[in-house]
Parts: structure tokens; sequence; C-alpha cells
């Protein structure tokens, strides 16, 4: 129950981060490369709350524990959560979408900000373009799924 607890408040922390870096910092600075780190915030909020969302299954032996990558957590998530809680199946979309930036920031030989805009080039020079507008949509969409979390999860929550 306790690690239940601990994954909520980290994923809403880290939420808050992510939101206030998009909404407040990023319109005042103005660094490109706080694109990326939005991206990265967001995406480990975003990881937690179905951590958090599967240890709540598992506590009630509705989800099998699964030892692997994440992918396999977020496909036990997909299968089994999104349509008992009724989330947005656009989630696991979204969560793809920014573990592929994280990962193509980890292994990419270049990186530049040009016209307000961060660009990650891959080895194989594929690109991928992170500007405000999406990382404020793609928080938009993390504040519907957080806010959908904090509402399955108030009962474990607020004890």
């Amino acid at each position: 129950m306790e690690k239940l607890k601990q994954l909520v408040a980290e994923a809403n922390r880290e939420f808050q981060k992510a939101d206030h870096l998009a909404y407040v910092t990023f319109p005042m600075i103005k660094e490109t490369k706080l694109l990326y780190i939005i991206a990265e915030v967001l995406y480990n909020s975003l990881a937690k709350g179905v951590a958090a969302v599967l240890e709540y299954e598992r506590l009630y032996k509705r989800v099998p524990l699964v030892p692997g990558p994440f992918e396999m957590e977020l496909e036990l998530f997909k299968s089994e959560c999104v349509n008992r809680y009724g989330f947005n199946r656009n989630i696991v979309l979204l969560m793809l979408d920014l573990k592929s930036i994280v990962q193509a920031k980890k292994e990419s030989p270049v990186e530049f900000s040009r016209q307000g805009k961060f660009v990650i080039c891959g080895e194989d020079y594929s690109m991928n373009v992170l500007d405000i507008q999406k990382m404020k949509l793609y928080v938009m969409e993390g504040r519907e799924f957080m806010a959908k979390i904090n509402h399955v999860l108030r009962a474990v929550v607020a004890k």
C-alpha cells in the first residue's frame, strides 16, 4: 500500500514539474533545450502513473507481476486497465512517443535548436522535432490522464 501511495505522489510531483516547465519556465526563458526536459519529465510522470495503476491492480490480484521492459507493462496496462477505468487509449500512444523521444536523445549523435524548436537527429538522420505547442498538447493529455489516475486511486491515496 505504501508503494502505491509513493508512486502516485511521485507521478503527481513529476507532472507538476512538467506542467510548470511548459507553462511558466519555458515562456520566460525560451531555451529550446527545455523542450526535451519537458518530454522526459512528462514521460517519467506518466510511467509512474501507469506503474501506480498496475500496482493497485496487483493488490487486488487482477493482474500478474510483469518482469521485463516497460513496453510489457504498458501492454498489460492497455489490455487490462484502459477499458476497466475508462482511460483514453491515446495515452498509450503518447507514452510510446515520449519514450521514443527520450530514447532518441540518449542515442543521438547530433541535436540542435532551430527557430524555436529542438531537433534530435538519429544515426540514420531521422529527426524528432520538439516545439512548445507539441509539448503543451502532450502536457494537456497527460493532465487528463493524471486526473483520472487520482480519481481512480483517490480512496487508496486518501488513507
